[in-house]
């Protein structure tokens, strides 16, 4: 099985992929992947002056690596409150066409909302996750969905699954984006009172540099305040 398995893996590592540098709606996975010799910058801006900074390298064509750092109060006049790095990882195994999705599969160990009482995130981490998305009805439609596992239930550290859909409509100008809409809808199928609506509007300023202008917990049994984040991710190649 392993003589089998090595070869296909190192075969589809090279295979070349055509995809944007986008590789998440707001809080959720969709199944792109930035290239090979490629790097991801990305700084979440979130209440109180905190951020979440996150860095992805492109391994390979197909594998991203990278790790992200969240730092509480870092703006502002508090003393800053700074977090656990948490690991990402994600490896594209499909690209898709015209009549089935791509795939995805990966691990993002980052939490958000972080709740000093509990010394754990509101908003749990995704940790290992699959994912599907591909074009549907009309051109620059993308519908996703996905499952997830993790690992950081409050009962005897037990794993929890959850499933997320989201959409993203891109309007383009001379075939480069200019704006994006996006919306997903979180935390499914295991408990309906953890489910929660976000959305965002992507902007593309400038060439591999979008700007996120996001919402979280629009909407949710739970009845969170609807909180602001601006996130500003650019890409480059090394």
């Amino acid at each position: 099985m392993k003589k089998i398995f090595i070869p296909v893996f190192l075969f589809l590592l090279t295979l070349p992929i055509t995809c944007n540098s986008a590789t998440e709606i707001v809080e959720t996975p969709n199944t792109e992947v930035i290239d090979y010799y490629s790097m991801d910058v990305n700084f979440r801006l979130y209440s109180n002056g905190g951020i979440v900074s996150k860095l992805m390298f492109g391994v390979f064509k197909r594998l991203n690596i990278g790790c992200s750092w969240d730092v509480e109060n870092l703006i502002g006049t508090q003393t800053p409150e700074a977090r656990q790095p948490a690991l990402h990882l994600k490896f594209r195994v499909y690209d898709g066409s015209k009549n089935f999705p791509a795939f995805a599969i990966g691990y993002d160990g980052q939490g958000y909302t972080y709740n000093e009482s509990s010394s754990t995130y509101l908003h749990k981490e995704k940790g290992i996750y699959f994912v599907g998305g591909m074009e549907l009805l009309i051109k620059n439609l993308w519908f996703h969905l996905g499952t997830n596992v993790n690992f950081s239930s409050k009962e005897n550290n037990k794993a929890e699954m959850f499933g997320f859909t989201s959409i993203d409509y891109s309007i383009l100008d001379k075939e480069k984006k200019v704006v994006s809409f996006l919306v997903e809808y979180d935390n499914l199928f295991k408990n309906s009172d953890d489910a929660r609506l976000n959305a965002g509007l992507r902007v593309f300023p400038a060439q591999n540099l979008n700007i996120d202008f996001l919402f979280s917990d629009i909407s949710s049994p739970k009845k969170y305040e609807t909180e602001r984040i601006l996130r500003i991710d650019y890409q480059t190649t090394f």
